[in-house]
């Protein structure tokens, strides 16, 4: 809005992003601008960005645009206040969107604004000796011991058992077996660098193919994945139980 015109603005960024040129396109007039994007970038032009208004309708006029003008590489960015709900809803109509931005919906939790974690603890040592502890409070009991935790993939789906670290997975569950915790950090240094960005993102796109159509659900809410405990961490679990029963 800096720059004398809207044309201005897009030869000025494409010159300083010429392999990269992604164009905001609905300051002023959105079709108007997909076709100022198209003529000045061309075949630089790596996509557009949507940011108000009907997404759905625009998304379809503008790709109408693009292609006419030759650029049917651009790609179509939305945002603007998106949220899983949103974005269901767009790809149910068959929105002609590439990618979508989500912000605040993403940093800021909106259906539970307040996220809590709590650490407990499991074990004291002393005097070279290790115990386990355990809260038995209702509705906010914990398990005794240091854990793992195994994940069981199987062509019906997965299960995840709750185990003592010292454990075997293989003897636990069936299917091929993973450790889902890992060691990073230790007396407050990290113990390993840390995954990329894209290590990350087929880790994350890994564990969400493996969950079933019912786990991934928005209208009818979250299945939740629930756990087994390992038979040797339920007899820890009793035996800790009747230690504090019994002291008490």
């Amino acid at each position: 809005m800096a720059h004398p015109s809207e044309e201005a603005a897009f030869e000025g960024y494409a010159a300083v992003f010429p392999s990269a040129t992604i164009l905001l396109i609905d300051t002023y007039d959105t079709l108007r601008g997909a076709e100022r994007a198209a003529k000045i970038a061309r075949e630089k032009l790596a996509g557009v960005r949507l940011d108000s208004g009907d997404l759905l309708t625009l998304s379809r006029g503008v790709r109408n645009v693009l292609d006419e003008h030759g650029c049917t590489q651009a790609k179509i960015v939305a945002s603007g206040d998106l949220n899983e709900y949103k974005i269901e809803a767009l790809r149910k109509e068959n929105a002609p969107i590439d990618l979508y931005g989500v912000g605040t919906d993403l940093v800021c939790s909106i259906d539970a604004p307040a996220l809590g974690g709590v650490y407990k603890l499991v074990e004291h040592q002393s005097g070279g000796k290790t115990m386990a502890i355990a809260k038995f409070s209702e509705g906010k009991g914990t398990l005794p011991g240091a854990h793992q935790v195994y994940r069981y993939q199987r062509s019906d789906g997965i299960s995840d058992v709750i185990a003592l670290a010292d454990e075997n997975g293989s003897d636990l569950g069936e299917g091929v077996c993973t450790p889902l915790l890992e060691e990073v950090m230790k007396a407050g240094s990290r113990t390993r660098a840390g995954d990329s960005v894209e290590t990350i993102s087929a880790r994350v796109k890994e564990g969400l193919d493996a969950l079933s159509p019912d786990a991934l659900l928005l209208a009818e809410g979250p299945v939740a994945l629930t756990a087994s405990v390992s038979p040797k961490l339920a007899s820890l679990v009793e035996t800790v139980r009747a230690r504090f029963v019994a002291d008490g």
